[in-house]
């Protein structure tokens, strides 16, 4: 293991700081959107969207176009603010999952707005970390180049995917310092960014690496978000149909190989994994990809 890893993995992820509203009322559940509606992954006879879905798709449109602000006004009031506020937090935080390469940072503030018939309108004022188009450029051409190398080295999706794990591994160190502080603080160590250009990250930036490796390589990704001993953040991939969890953060910190079964994992390495926010698009397969007994 590279010298100067810690396992204090104390880590604020994916902040979002609320302005304040006009009647409070009780708590009620929220449903979180999901990634696969902006990746296609829904019917496409479905003509019908839900406000969550034109709520999220629109401030995906705003925040891959660089917007600094957005206001949408929902067609149907909620009457329950605790749910408004859900909805709305739901929205930003799935599309800073599944656009890292927006360059969104973690702090977005919202505003809301009500009356007698329930909560209607939102207004998000979006912040981006503070890189220059040249950096940005840089960091995006080095995931290109990271993906030809491997495409070049490997022949097969798996043989990526551990190539993307052991590059990731080799370039990046823990950033105990900025897990110790917050994402004001260090921002690009929340960010691919920090992983691939500065060589530290905490385990968002890790997970915001693999995504993007992926994404480019065209290989169905998602940024997970939840617990593990700590606030963590970690990925999901498709394969074969079934959906495996990768944990380059602990991988690193542990020394495990990419042909390890905590790499490409299943169930089993999972369980004491907590998942918020409904940010993993399905159940992970029963094995491991590389376990003895997974059939491939």
């Amino acid at each position: 293991m590279k010298t100067g890893k810690t396992k204090n993995y104390a880590k604020m992820i994916l902040c979002v700081v609320l302005a304040a509203a006009t009647v409070t009322l009780s708590p009620m559940e929220c449903n979180a959107m999901k990634a696969e509606l902006i990746m296609e992954q829904k019917s496409a006879a479905k003509t019908y969207l839900t406000q969550e879905e034109k709520l999220y798709r629109e401030v995906s449109k705003a925040v891959n176009e660089g917007q600094k602000q957005l206001d949408f006004t929902f067609k149907n009031p909620v009457k329950d603010k605790e749910l408004f506020i859900e909805k709305c937090r739901q929205a930003i935080y799935q599309v800073r999952r599944d656009y890292p390469e927006s360059f969104l940072d973690n702090h977005t503030d919202f505003a809301y707005y009500g009356d007698q018939d329930g909560y209607f309108r939102v207004v998000y004022s979006f912040q981006y970390l503070n890189l220059t188009e040249k950096q940005k450029q840089k960091l995006l051409h080095e995931v290109d180049s990271i993906v030809q190398k491997g495409k070049e080295r490997t022949k097969t999706q798996v043989e990526l995917l551990c190539y993307f794990q052991e590059t990731i591994r080799k370039r990046v160190t823990y950033d105990s310092k900025a897990a110790t502080g917050t994402s004001n603080d260090d921002p690009t160590a929340f960010h691919a960014y920090g992983a691939l250009m500065e060589g530290e990250a905490v385990c968002q930036g890790y997970a915001y690496a693999f995504k993007m490796l992926c994404d480019k390589a065209k290989i169905p990704c998602w940024i997970v978000t939840g617990y593990y001993k700590e606030p963590h953040a970690w990925n999901y991939v498709l394969l074969d149909g079934k959906y495996y969890q990768v944990d380059i953060t602990w991988d690193d910190a542990e020394n495990r190989s990419s042909h390890s079964e905590y790499f490409l994992a299943g169930e089993k390495y999972s369980k004491d994994y907590t998942i918020e926010d409904h940010s993993a698009p399905g159940p992970l397969a029963k094995s491991s990809y590389f376990s003895k007994d997974c059939r491939q």
